[in-house]
């Protein structure tokens, strides 16, 4: 006879099936919506971490952009052709130097001005600096760089077409000019005759207004060339007060939203109250999460706004992209639930089958029939593999918790050394204050050191105990190889990002440069690269004993040499020659190699310039700073097809370490 297809439901079966997936779908649904909640408070918390750290990198560039104004202001006052332009009193030299120094360096202002400037009154708006007013703290107070506004007067005094670069338009074509004043980064310098007498101020300033190329800076540091749906996913903008005077904000019609106006509640937090504002804002025509940071004067008064924004559209679809993942595996989690259940109830319902087939049987009159064994059916089964299971269990937790203690160990061990590290770092970011050139490029890089150090020591240790855990047969140790070596390359990029930046400790010593090369030509030797070179050496026999660091000594000659033998590609001469220059000793490395471009060459000492498609860059500029530190000086000629000759000057008796 068949069973009713509803009496399933009330068997044993049917029961356990229910009792299986309702708790299965409730806590699969409480899950679901703990995963929501999680994902959209870690989404909004990560957004709101990035976000400020955007806007402190936004401020990193617009304080570099005035660091550099102030740097060449001020090796500008202390040239040797502008002190010549002063002693001879030769105006037009002065004002021609001045001239080609601002076009070369892209300033919109540089000027030198008497003792006493003329102020002119302010024509439009109010919170406006005067040049003469900065000429008389410069001359009171020293060296100051800080950004002003400046009336329209200021400008067409100074330079009418800058007065007109500076106006801001109405972006609707109704209104014509409705910004006159101009927002300048401005640096200046007192300037003094060789007895000490004051002879004026020299002043320099770079136009915030219409500064598109700043800002276009600003949002390709932050946030790259990434769009979505056709829009830049990050934005950059200065305010002038309330008004937009250059921003990569752009209209309907693709033009920037140049003269648009910040919302209302915004310019009540930040420019009233001189808060800093991170939310979500509507900007222009899309929903963006922003961050604005007030910009302030020499006086403290708010005068604009630094703001970078994320395009919200992508953040709302990665949310939704989470939640239907989450719904989908609600549903195939009931799904496969369900039928899971199905068939793990029919295969519990059986024994008890079986005993009911064996109970009719006896009823009906039948005396053979074997009924279960107690203890021997599939609970019985079932009680077995759950004590076997337990005692496997058991044998595995145990083994958890000793891998559990040598992972504790080894993170107290990665742990310990990050804080030498990190202490280091801060070390190095002080020691990197006190150098010119760097400063501004050595605080990135002890922070971009420091942040990839943190990952690759965890990413190194976790690595390190997965290989001890495997057996050595195993096909994944091959794997795990390969990301320790790819560790240790971001090992030693960080490590060679610390040694450009930081200051050089020396060990003093007399080094004979001639010994230090044949020691390092003989190591050169054993590599394939210099099978087919030819050396050239005329060292002096009265050659001096430089005093320096041997080791730091080394790794300069040997950078430049080995690039020298890679430029060559095994093949042509290398030239190495020393002489004595007054008190230094001049070493000349030369290769009969392709050269340099002539427009690269005062590049190839900078960090991260580098012409190698497997380079770091920081090989020269490494070796520039040991010289430096040796108070010497590195130089290089070459050029195209002309081959490559590097100059090192090394003082014979050092007189300061710096």
């Amino acid at each position: 006879m068949t069973t009713p297809f509803y009496s399933v439901f009330f068997s044993i079966r049917g029961k356990l099936t229910l009792a299986t997936m309702m708790p299965l779908v409730l806590i699969l649904v409480l899950v679901a919506l703990a995963a929501s909640y999680l994902i959209n408070a870690s989404i909004v918390d990560q957004t709101q971490k990035q976000i400020r750290q955007d806007l402190n990198a936004a401020q990193v560039v617009l304080e570099e952009k005035q660091r550099r104004l102030y740097e060449v202001v001020r090796f500008t006052a202390r040239s040797l052709s502008l002190s010549g332009s002063f002693r001879t009193s030769d105006r037009e030299s002065l004002q021609q130097l001045l001239s080609e120094i601002r076009q070369h360096e892209q300033l919109d202002i540089l000027r030198f001005t008497g003792p006493k400037a003329k102020a002119l009154v302010p024509t439009h708006g109010k919170k406006v600096t005067s040049i003469a007013e900065i000429v008389t703290r410069t001359l009171t107070d020293g060296p100051l760089q800080e950004i002003v506004l400046l009336s329209e007067a200021e400008l067409e005094h100074d330079d009418p077409d800058l007065a007109e670069r500076a106006r801001i338009y109405d972006h609707t074509g109704q209104s014509g000019v409705i910004e006159r004043r101009a927002m300048f980064l401005i640096a200046s310098v007192p300037l003094f005759d060789s007895s000490g007498k004051v002879m004026g101020c020299l002043y320099g300033g770079v136009l915030l207004n219409n500064n598109l190329a700043l800002v276009d800076r600003i949002q390709e540091v932050v946030y790259g060339s990434d769009e979505y749906e056709g829009i830049a996913v990050g934005s950059a903008t200065i305010f002038l007060e309330t008004r937009r005077i250059a921003t990569t904000i752009r209209l309907q019609n693709g033009s920037r939203a140049l003269g648009t106006l910040v919302s209302e509640q915004v310019a009540e937090a930040v420019l009233q109250h001189s808060d800093t504002w991170l939310d979500r804002a509507l900007v222009v025509n899309e929903w963006y999460l922003t961050a604005y940071e007030p910009i302030f004067n020499n006086t403290g008064q708010t005068i604009g706004a630094l703001y970078v924004g994320m395009l919200e559209k992508p953040l709302i679809a990665l949310k939704k992209r989470a939640f239907m993942t989450l719904f989908g595996l609600l549903i195939v989690g009931c799904v496969f639930g369900g039928l899971l259940a199905g068939w793990l109830a029919r295969r519990l319902s059986q024994p008890l089958l079986a005993l009911t087939n064996s109970a009719k049987k006896i009823a009906g009159g039948e005396r053979d029939v074997s009924l279960p064994v107690a203890g021997q059916d599939e609970i019985g089964h079932l009680t077995h593999a759950f004590a076997d299971m337990t005692n496997a269990l058991r044998l595995s937790d145990q083994e958890l918790q000793n891998l559990n203690h040598e992972l504790e160990k080894k993170v107290a061990e990665r742990t310990s050394q990050l804080k030498e590290k990190s202490l280091q770092l801060i070390e190095t970011r002080e020691q990197l204050l006190l150098q010119e050139k760097l400063v501004a490029i050595g605080s990135l890089a002890t922070g971009v050191a420091h942040e990839i150090n943190n990952p690759a020591a965890i990413i190194r240790g976790n690595v390190e105990i997965m290989q001890m855990s495997l057996p050595e047969d195993a096909g994944e140790r091959e794997e795990l190889a390969e990301i320790m070596k790819q560790v240790e390359r971001i090992s030693l990029i960080t490590q060679n990002l610390l040694s450009s930046s930081r200051q050089q400790s020396l060990n003093l010593e007399p080094v004979q440069i001639p010994a230090l090369i044949d020691e390092i030509l003989e190591q050169l030797n054993h590599q394939t690269v210099m099978t087919e070179i030819k050396v050239w050496k005329a060292f002096g026999k009265e050659l001096p004993a430089v005093e320096g660091d041997r080791e730091r000594l080394r790794q300069v000659f040997t950078n430049i040499m080995l690039n020298a033998a890679q430029a060559m590609a095994g093949e042509g001469e290398l030239s190495l020659a020393g002489s004595v220059v007054e008190d230094r000793v001049r070493v000349q490395v030369a290769d009969t190699g392709p050269g340099i471009d002539e427009n690269l060459q005062g590049q190839i000492f900078n960090p991260f310039f580098t012409t190698k498609s497997n380079g770091t860059g920081l090989g020269l500029s490494v070796s520039s700073g040991i010289i430096r530190a040796h108070n010497g000086l590195i130089t290089v000629s070459s050029g195209k097809g002309q081959g490559t000759v590097f100059w090192i000057d090394l003082p014979i008796k050092q007189r300061f370490i710096e």
